[in-house]
């Protein structure tokens, strides 16, 4: 698994790529806003889930944005696998909850 990241102005996409290079197997975009950044998505293609490709992603992000506090809005069915990395839900925002990752 190699996890590629390309730098944009106001945001920063990841590429999570098989062995061979020859298949995106998950990506997520991180959002900065200021001193904090905003996960606005993370996603492992469905037939690669379960194997923890989505889990080294986000432990990148989670290192690439050390310090910072890190903000997302996710289904209420992911709140527990968000936990285990150390979020915490804040509020609820309609049918989504809203986490976060103290610095």
């Amino acid at each position: 698994m190699q996890i590629k990241r390309f730098e944009q102005e106001d945001a920063c996409k990841y590429e999570c790529w098989d062995d061979y290079q020859c298949s995106v197997m998950a990506s997520a975009v991180v959002r900065k806003h200021g001193r904090q950044v905003y996960l606005q998505d993370i996603n492992v293609s469905s037939s690669y889930r379960g194997r923890g490709i989505g889990t080294g992603l986000l432990k990148q992000i989670l290192a690439d944005f050390e310090g910072t506090l890190i903000v997302a809005s996710v289904f209420e069915a992911r709140v527990p696998w968000y936990e285990r990395h150390g979020f915490r839900p804040t509020s609820n925002e309609g049918n989504l909850v809203r986490i976060e990752k103290s610095p």
